[in-house]
């Protein structure tokens, strides 16, 4: 029952036109924004740190543009099993993709996408399986088993594959064999177990090794993979690939992996300095900090 109810609602946002279905989430997330003091914080927070420069007005907006795009890419998200091969192709321009047809010659596997919350993250996997070629990513599974369900089947609707993250690692390698580019987003904060401390903006974060232990023992390539929205056209983007980034397998291996982690970081960094207010800065993603080292989010507990 409850699903059909989810089902039934999606149908009703679905039959609202793009544009003032954009609109009304907009303003749905204007009112979260004003009401939501404690992420508010963090993101002048992490804004500080990335940005220390930087007025409390800009970062006043930049933090208010978060929730609004959130606004705008929950709206084209829905609109999802409308957008063809003809919608993509006259809303989204690709840079770049010859550096992963490159690699995939060269290596004769898929290759690993890095990218992270960056403009509509969730729209650049449906427009590459629609144009390019079906792609696979890694997601978290959502809390609420219904509605995974029902967002699983959009992200997967053209022939895209999702990647639980409990058992990743085997199906990525699995993916990566077939010829298949696998996304992963390499920009939340991770326990010191789970990563290393590398440079990201102006504080070392715990970042997630995961993709340069896989690039190595794959032997295949990593190249950063971003979804640009166009600030003067929200409904238009960029789709940009940049070349494959350099690693050295015979060198010692988890030296290896601290330095393809770092400069997997700075392609990250890269991008958001060009166009700050398209990353989520609502994560606290400088949390995890090294024995003795204060929290820099006290503040907004």
């Amino acid at each position: 029952m409850k699903e059909k109810i989810y089902r039934s609602a999606l149908r009703l946002m679905e039959a609202i036109p793009l544009p003032i279905r954009a609109a009304l989430f907009e303003l749905v997330m204007l009112l979260v924004w004003a009401m939501d003091g404690k992420h508010r914080k963090i993101g002048r927070i992490n804004l500080r740190i990335a940005f220390p420069e930087m007025g409390d007005r800009e970062a006043a907006r930049i933090v208010r543009l978060c929730y609004t795009r959130m606004g705008t890419s929950a709206a084209e998200f829905v609109h999802i099993p409308k957008m063809d091969r003809k919608y993509i192709e006259e809303h989204v321009r690709f840079e770049g993709v010859e550096h992963i047809r490159r690699s995939e010659q060269e290596r004769g596997l898929g290759v690993l996408g890095l990218t992270g919350h960056f403009g509509n993250w969730e729209l650049s996997a449906h427009s590459y399986g629609t144009v390019i070629a079906p792609t696979a990513f890694i997601v978290r599974p959502l809390s609420n088993p219904t509605w995974d369900r029902i967002v699983t089947e959009r992200r997967e609707c053209i022939g895209n594959r999702v990647i639980r993250k409990s058992d990743s690692a085997k199906e990525v390698m699995r993916e990566v064999r077939r010829g298949t580019m696998v996304g992963i987003l390499i920009d939340q904060n991770v326990d010191r177990y789970k990563g290393v401390l590398v440079d990201f903006f102006t504080k070392e974060a715990y970042t997630t090794d995961g993709i340069a232990r896989m690039a190595l023992a794959l032997r295949t390539n990593i190249h950063a993979v971003f979804f640009f929205r166009n600030p003067k056209r929200k409904f238009h983007h960029t789709f940009r690939v940049g070349p494959a980034i350099p690693m050295d397998p015979s060198a010692p291996r988890e030296e290896e992996v601290v330095r393809l982690t770092r400069r997997c970081n700075e392609e990250l960094e890269k991008v958001i300095r060009e166009d700050p207010t398209q990353w989520l800065w609502l994560h606290r993603r400088w949390k995890t900090r090294p024995p003795g080292e204060p929290d820099p989010y006290r503040e907004a507990r």
